[in-house]
């Protein structure tokens, strides 16, 4: 745990600049607010940030939780069988290679405005990193597992239930990593067009307020919640992959 401390500080050489930069008056105040005038903010804007938190979460939530239901059993499925692999490998790299901010556009043409749309742009910033690491988890078993299941006539759930999930989760919590990180990107962005409410849409409303001090403040939540789910998954993953200490390389 304390080895941990230490990633606290490039977070305080960040800070010791930021208000090495606002008391030296590089830019003015408006452009630059000093920490304590975010620290201000987060007194009194306190109940807008804790609403616009509440609903960004509430978004990433729902899409990635959709997305985490539809791309790993479609994973396992594709990694498991070679002609679900021949069958759909074009269409993956294509749609994943188009960013879902592409589709904000076509988004708000079928779903308007509000949650809907949000959503399903993190559903699909969410898919991909989902289902590929699941397809690469698949494929990264040893085939010496599979070839004694075979030999022993273990029917093709239990296969499934006992070496090709526990196999996988490694891969699919890499996933899921990512996903989160890829639904916050998008969550923020959605917000500032397609939505009424959440922390891009308080940022938005902050630049065209010129309350730059509200900005970071939203910036800062961002980074914090992230910050916050990401460990959670990290901390499930070591609890559920117990199994996997000692037989992969880790930091020294």
């Amino acid at each position: 745990m304390s080895s941990r401390i230490f990633g606290l500080l490039p977070l305080v050489a960040l800070l010791a600049v930021w208000q090495a930069a606002a008391a030296a008056r590089i830019y003015p105040t408006l452009l630059l607010p000093p920490p304590i005038a975010v620290l201000q903010a987060f007194g009194t804007e306190y109940g807008a940030i804790l609403a616009n938190a509440a609903a960004s979460i509430t978004r990433v939530a729902v899409g990635v939780g959709i997305a985490f239901c539809v791309a790993v059993p479609l994973g396992l499925l594709i990694g498991r069988y070679r002609i679900l692999d021949r069958l759909t490998d074009w269409s993956i790299q294509i749609f994943r290679s188009v960013p879902p901010i592409s589709l904000i556009p076509m988004a708000l043409l079928f779903f308007g405005i509000g949650d809907k749309p949000a959503i399903m742009l993190i559903f699909l910033s969410a898919t991909w990193p989902l289902l590929i690491n699941t397809i690469f988890g698949v494929r990264s078993i040893d085939r010496t597992l599979l070839k004694v299941a075979k030999a022993a006539r273990a029917s093709e759930a239990l296969i499934f239930r006992d070496i090709i999930l526990p196999s996988s989760m490694p891969a699919i919590f890499t996933g899921l990593r990512l996903a989160i990180g890829g639904g916050w990107l998008t969550v923020v962005t959605a917000e500032m067009i397609a939505v009424r409410s959440g922390l891009g849409y308080m940022i938005l409303n902050a630049q065209l307020t010129f309350r730059s001090e509200l900005i970071v403040a939203g910036i800062i939540v961002i980074g914090a919640i992230g910050l916050l789910a990401d460990q959670g998954v990290r901390a499930l993953r070591e609890r559920v992959c117990r199994w996997q200490e000692g037989l992969t390389a880790s930091p020294e």
